[in-house]
């Protein structure tokens, strides 16, 4: 009688234990190399070293200027129609300032960052074409080219409507 050989002979790759053990970690090594791909290919952005959070907004700390536009009373009303951005600004200056320069801040992506000079049209009125920034919530900083005040607000793109902004001792309102 003939003994039966309890191995039989198959080659190795035929053997589903040498794929567990060869495959699982293969499929770990290809998967990191992936993630590493992903990470390096689009970083992350550091939030800005001088903005806190407040809430689930990011904000600028409170400062000198924003004491200043809290002490003129200042606030403005930022209006987009027809692809233009409207600004009125309110409050007690002693001269209207030519240019204002409004920051359209992404709170971690600082590449998404835009920064746009508003030109004086009328009275406390002020107009820039409004830009394409795709969607999200955007962090609207407004001071002179003299840097002498600053207000804020928060704005969800795509721009449409209006939204105030106000000195950065009060919390920003928005109106989408």
């Amino acid at each position: 009688m003939m003994a039966l050989d309890p191995t039989p002979n198959r080659p190795w790759w035929k053997e589903p234990m040498v794929w567990m053990v060869i495959g699982l970690p293969a499929i770990a090594v290809v998967g990191s190399f992936t993630s590493y791909y992903f990470a390096a290919r689009d970083p992350d952005g550091l939030v800005k070293a001088d903005f806190r959070k407040e809430g689930f907004a990011v904000m600028a700390p409170s400062s000198a200027a924003d004491k200043a536009a809290a002490a003129l009373g200042l606030s403005a009303r930022l209006i987009t129609r027809n692809g233009q951005m409207e600004l009125v600004l309110r409050g007690h200056l002693t001269s209207n300032p030519p240019r204002l320069a409004l920051n359209i801040v992404h709170p971690s992506r600082e590449n998404q960052d835009i920064h746009i000079l508003l030109a004086h049209s009328r009275e406390l009125s002020y107009i820039a074409p409004a830009p394409d920034l795709g969607s999200g919530k955007r962090i609207l900083v407004l001071e002179p080219e003299d840097r002498a005040w600053r207000i804020t607000g928060q704005w969800t793109a795509p721009f449409s409507g209006m939204t105030e902004l106000v000195a950065g001792a009060s919390k920003p309102s928005t109106h989408p």
